[in-house]
């Protein structure tokens, strides 16, 4: 072990200083109606918002997160006498105690901020497309949903419904979140408004306005049942769409079979084209990859795989982000970390187990294992390819492959439409994996190099003897492996003590595709 290797005790600390403090943790944001009218000549936006709580009987106070370039015009509750003031960070609003619920409306004016760099720094995005016509989208994952509409203080305070009404130029259509549930018009404007029957975690709540066609489509299982498709490209993409979202149907059905049925089945699935590569945006994926395979037309898989790489891993995010999703900004690595492992399942459903084996360390190449993930503000690629091939490794622990896909469903039931800690998840798997303790994910999660196998293989009479360790181990850390040679490949676990083994092979090795360590031969 390295001098520097961080103590169980230093390490669980870490762990719960990431966990956001609820501060208001008796009250609960049920349901919220945002009414949104965008000015794209002055990229500006006018808002009124509706805010339904169940609070405690003792609750006199709610905080609400918001941008402080917005003007607030009223605020006003239906059920409360209240006072108000402004924040640097949002709005205080008191009340008197004694009611189980409020109600409190916000209306605010302003422009938003603009995004630089969507997905990855976002905001509001004003374009026009290719016939000059205005083309508006959202995405605030990294800032928060008080970028532009006033967000619970609570991270994972979760609205469980939610109706986005949208005021704007009557030639064009808006596509919110979930299904539609009314849309009129006259020669000036439309108004359309989408509702969302499920919880959704607050930077999931979007928009989208453009010059949209729409495509129905649906999906038929084996059991009779049938979800609903749904697709808006812009109109002059309509074709391309159509062929290139034929991938949805086989890529639903692989990952109903890998992680249980959609899980927002009421309202629906769709796809909507964005002015930004994609977003995983609650039953209104975003999706900007320019209807070619790949990313942005390169070979994202690295081993020659035809799909198109934004479709299957923005979509694979409704389990992992949307329904199963991490309680704080300290956690994205879990929805990032198991979407990305979850294209792994896609390919192994599509083109076999060999070919996702060997997808699944294609990602090699993109780990850089320079920062721990969780002291990672930054969002590396390693929350990625990283966090995917150490949940790769983690399979190891389980019995057989048959034993890990019922797992795997098991957690995505056990935390669905739920948010999750990683002191929650580990807590979770050690119990459902045997022999797993807590030290793997420490190993993985709080340091920035990875396991370090040494090993030797030394002649000792008429056979071949083999003795590994870890060398730069945590305590208690325990590494699955599977070696090879000319024995039966058997699975033979490496800590940071010195084990031993015989083999009748000179050439005995361990099994990198299995787990994910760097090999160090002496």
């Amino acid at each position: 072990m390295k001098s520097s290797a961080i103590s169980v005790t230093n390490i669980l600390a870490v762990f719960f200083l990431l966990v956001v403090v609820n501060v208001s943790a008796h009250s609960d944001l049920t349901a919220i109606q945002l009414v949104v009218t965008p000015d794209f000549r002055t990229k500006s936006i006018t808002v009124k918002s509706t805010h339904n709580y169940s609070v405690s009987v003792n609750d006199s106070s709610l905080k609400f997160l918001l941008h402080p370039q917005f003007d607030i015009t009223a605020v006003s509750s239906t059920n409360r006498k209240i006072k108000w003031k402004r924040l640097p960070d949002g709005i205080q609003v008191t009340f008197n105690p004694g009611k189980p619920t409020v109600t409190i409306q916000i209306d605010y004016e302003g422009q938003p901020k603009e995004a630089i760099k969507p997905p990855w720094e976002g905001g509001f995005i004003w374009k026009t497309d290719n016939n000059g016509k205005p083309w508006l989208a959202v995405t605030c994952e990294e800032y928060g949903a008080q970028l532009w509409w006033p967000a619970p203080e609570r991270y994972n305070d979760e609205p469980s419904s939610t109706k986005v009404t949208c005021i704007y130029p009557s030639d064009l259509f808006f596509k919110g979140n979930g299904k539609l549930v009314s849309d009129s018009k006259d020669e000036v404007l439309r108004t359309t408004t989408w509702e969302v029957t499920y919880p959704i975690n607050v930077y999931n709540i979007t928009i989208n306005v453009g010059d949209y066609t729409h495509i129905e489509d649906s999906l038929e299982r084996v059991d009779g049942t049938v979800l609903k498709l749904d697709y808006y490209p812009l109109i002059y993409n309509k074709d391309k769409a159509i062929k290139q979202f034929s991938q949805v149907k086989p890529m639903l059905t692989c990952y109903e079979k890998a992680f249980g049925n959609y899980p927002f089945e009421r309202d629906g699935f769709s796809v909507v084209e964005t002015p930004y590569d994609g977003m995983e945006h609650q039953g209104a994926i975003a999706y900007g990859n320019g209807y070619i395979n790949g990313y942005r037309g390169v070979d994202y898989s690295a081993i020659g795989l035809p799909f198109d790489f934004i479709l299957i891993h923005e979509t694979a995010h409704e389990w992992f982000g949307n329904s199963v999703t991490g309680a704080s900004p300290s956690d994205f690595w879990l929805q990032e970390a198991f979407c990305t492992y979850a294209e792994m399942a896609y390919v192994e459903c599509l083109f076999g187990y060999e070919k996702a084996l060997a997808y699944i360390n294609a990602k090699k190449r993109l780990a850089q294992n320079k920062i721990a993930i969780l002291s990672d503000s930054t969002h590396s690629i390693d929350m990625y390819a990283k966090g995917a091939l150490m949940i790769h490794t983690l399979s190891q622990f389980s019995p057989s492959q048959d034993a890990w896909k019922k797992t795997m469903r098991s957690f995505v039931t056990d935390f669905y439409c739920k948010s999750i800690g990683t002191a929650e998840l580990i807590t979770w798997f050690c119990k459902h994996l045997p022999g797993l303790k807590p030290p793997f994910f420490y190993q993985y999660l709080n340091h920035p190099d990875i396991p370090v196998l040494e090993y030797a293989v030394v002649a000792d009479k008429n056979r071949w003897k083999v003795r590994y360790r870890i060398n730069n181990a945590d305590p208690g850390f325990v590494l699955p492996l599977t070696w090879l040679g000319s024995d039966k490949p058997g699975r033979k676990d490496a800590n940071g003590d010195w084990k031993e083994f015989y083999s009748d092979d000179a050439q005995v090795k361990p099994d990198e595709t299995l787990s994910y360590f760097k090999p160090l031969k002496q």
